[in-house]
């Protein structure tokens, strides 16, 4: 009875510190873009969750769970971030349970307690934790799923599942199902679990030997739980199929194994809200913890603990190999998606350094307590770091919300080049706000009939946006205004600009002049556009036409300059050459007409000191990987000879 009220004890504990560090600073940090996506998504009514454009790839449970929370629990940033505290908490709980049955020991309980006190600790559970995002209930479920799996299968000398098959059974095919509608790379958790199905049919087939009826109920076994699973999971079938097979950024590169192994690594480990080089020493640390401690146990009883490491091990390994050969086809790399194996990692952690040393290793105690205190320390430092390094936090949304609140009038306009999260907080900004999807051929028509007889325009930028990486907005807005200034946020830029009094126009030159430049045999300068006379205070400007000739696997750059007579360099912008789907270069379709021709724009502020004079307007095409070798030109070479001289310029005082 003592020793069952210690456990208790020692359980509530843990819980109580977890959810003490996941309700600190919970709405410290601003809504980001991936919890404003969420917020958007669950104030639809429910019906219309599940085939909403911004679903992309997202199942609909959590959305709609987190709708019913909102008419609950409100939408302040605690409320709103409090649904993934619950998960997360029930997470650590069952870690305890699951390294409990794991280690079958009624003994002072080691194993639970470091599982449990890692994943309190753990900076990648306390961030998603406070992240308004599916990735609590995702791993919740996933761990929920596996521990019925292992209750299933191997539930130990005393423990007899024959009785409660049907139930386990009927659990395990509910919160699977629960997790493929939580995040669809529960298809990688699916992959291990059916290995295991098929490991443990063969052991069965082995052991039972002449039973052949035995086997073949557990074998229906298997088959049960899989038809079950697809069964409830088939009203999402056809519209899941469609988002994954659909989805594709060719922006988007295929991480190299290295970099795909300790990205994941540190993720898990030290969390990626910490410093290189600290975070090198603690993955270092415990991959050597890991190793050392299972290494001993293997040599102590190599028999026993087979079964619980192979599981876990390939619980660990295997999504994460089915991940990484699924993105050579589709490169999308966040280890936030598959951290539904990270239970294994914190289980294999907690069993291999929780069960101590016995008999003639009793002198390697001294190591253990040295093992056993690496990933607690090596947590507590990544935690902290979570918390207090500034560099690592969540762009700060908020912060450009209070400032235009502060700082725009109702006759002003505000545009936001990402839907989410300003959609939260635009209520309180007095300007109208409005997220502005960019379309070179209309961008101009729509600031002229929305931005007409405003005061100012903001245009706010995102870093992670490539809505307007041509840069139209201020091309635009520079042309028919002028800068009045721009600041930077953690994670965002604001500029704005003054607008005439009356009769503002947006516009992109009508007509280009045609001119005759190639840049090798893979693209042609068909046309230019630029302004021919500028003053040293005002920035000049460059409209392109490019057309590709054929394709090409090098994604080129652009460089504009302006250049004096006496071969300095005055102005200039280098940018990649894009497309109207925001391509590179490689990835232009040479049979589509309107995609393998473009413009693109550019703002060239001159230098401070530039004389007045007559400059020369030139253009470089380089390839965008180093070395950077320069294509052989043809039409009006400049003097380097790499090079095309599309214009002169007058800079006048």
């Amino acid at each position: 009875m003592a020793t069952y009220h210690r456990r208790n004890g020692w359980a509530l504990l843990v819980l109580g510190l977890a959810y003490i560090l996941r309700l600190y600073h919970l709405d410290f940090q601003s809504i980001w873009w991936d919890e404003g996506h969420s917020i958007y998504v669950a104030t639809h009514p429910v019906a219309q969750i599940p085939p909403l454009p911004a679903m992309d790839v997202h199942p609909p449970a959590y959305f709609t769970l987190l709708h019913l929370w909102l008419s609950l629990a409100g939408n302040s940033e605690f409320a709103l971030r409090y649904l993934s505290v619950l998960f997360s908490l029930l997470t650590v709980a069952l870690l305890w349970r699951f390294a409990a049955s794991i280690h079958l020991s009624h003994t002072f309980p080691s194993a639970p307690l470091l599982a449990t006190l890692l994943a309190a600790l753990s900076p990648m559970y306390v961030a998603y934790a406070q992240e308004v995002r599916s990735y609590a209930m995702m791993t919740f479920l996933a761990a929920a799923s596996t521990f019925i799996l292992w209750w299933l299968l191997f539930p130990g000398p005393n423990r007899d599942t024959r009785q409660k098959r049907g139930i386990l059974l009927g659990l395990y095919i509910i919160v699977t199902a629960l997790c493929l509608y939580t995040h669809y790379f529960t298809l990688f958790l699916l992959i291990f679990h059916n290995l295991v199905w098929l490991a443990w049919l063969l052991g069965e087939k082995v052991s039972l030997k002449h039973s052949r009826a035995i086997f073949i109920t557990h074998a229906g076994l298997w088959l049960a739980s899989q038809a079950g699973i697809l069964l409830l999971f088939a009203p999402q079938l056809q519209l899941a199929l469609r988002q994954i097979t659909s989805y594709t950024n060719p922006n988007l590169i295929p991480p190299t194994l290295s970099y795909f192994i300790t990205q994941s690594w540190q993720a898990y480990t030290t969390g990626l809200t910490i410093s290189p080089t600290p975070a090198r020493w603690g993955m270092v640390a415990i991959a050597g913890g890991l190793l050392v401690s299972w290494g001993i146990h293997f040599w102590q009883n190599p028999v026993k603990l087979i079964t619980p490491f192979a599981f876990l091990l390939a619980w660990l390994l295997i999504p994460l190999a089915a991940y990484f050969i699924a993105l050579q086809r589709q490169p999308s790399f966040e280890p936030r998606y598959l951290m539904l194996v990270t239970p294994a990692l914190f289980l294999l952690l907690a069993v291999g350094l929780g069960r101590g040393t016995r008999g003639r290793w009793q002198g390697l105690r001294l190591i253990y307590y040295v093992l056993l205190a690496i990933p607690l320390l090596v947590f507590i430092i990544g935690l902290r770091s979570y918390y207090i390094n500034e560099s690592y936090f969540k762009d700060d949304s908020a912060g450009v919300a209070d400032w235009l609140v502060a700082e725009t009038t109702a006759n002003d306009v505000v545009y936001i080049d990402v839907p989410h999260p300003f959609h939260y907080y635009q209520n309180r900004i007095p300007a109208p706000t409005r997220y502005l999807f960019v379309d070179i051929h209309t961008a101009a028509d729509t600031l002229t009939r929305e931005a007409a007889g405003r005061d100012r325009l903001f245009w706010v930028t995102w870093h992670g946006s490539d809505t307007d990486p041509r840069g139209v907005i201020p091309f635009l807005a520079e042309k028919a205004g002028q800068q009045l200034g721009q600041l930077d946020f953690r994670g965002y830029r604001v500029e704005w600009f003054d607008l005439p009094d009356t009769g503002v126009v947006f516009s992109l030159p009508a007509v280009l002049t045609p001119i005759n430049a190639t840049f090798g045999d893979v693209l042609r300068l068909d046309g230019v556009a630029y302004g021919e006379t500028t003053t040293v205070a005002d920035p000049t400007w460059a409209t392109l036409y490019f057309t590709l000739l054929h394709n090409t696997e090098v994604d080129y750059k652009v460089s504009v300059r302006v250049r004096g007579e006496e071969g300095r360099v005055v102005a200039q912008v280098d940018k990649d050459l894009l497309n109207d789907r925001h391509f590179r270069t490689s990835a232009w379709p040479i049979a589509d007409p309107f995609l393998n021709q473009v413009i693109n724009v550019y703002t060239l502020p001159l230098v401070a000191d530039t004389p007045p004079g007559l400059y020369q307007l030139e253009v470089v095409v380089y390839n965008s990987q180093p070395p950077y070798p320069a294509e052989g030109v043809t039409g009006h070479k400049s003097p380097d000879g790499v090079a095309a001289m599309i214009g002169r310029i007058t800079v006048i005082p």
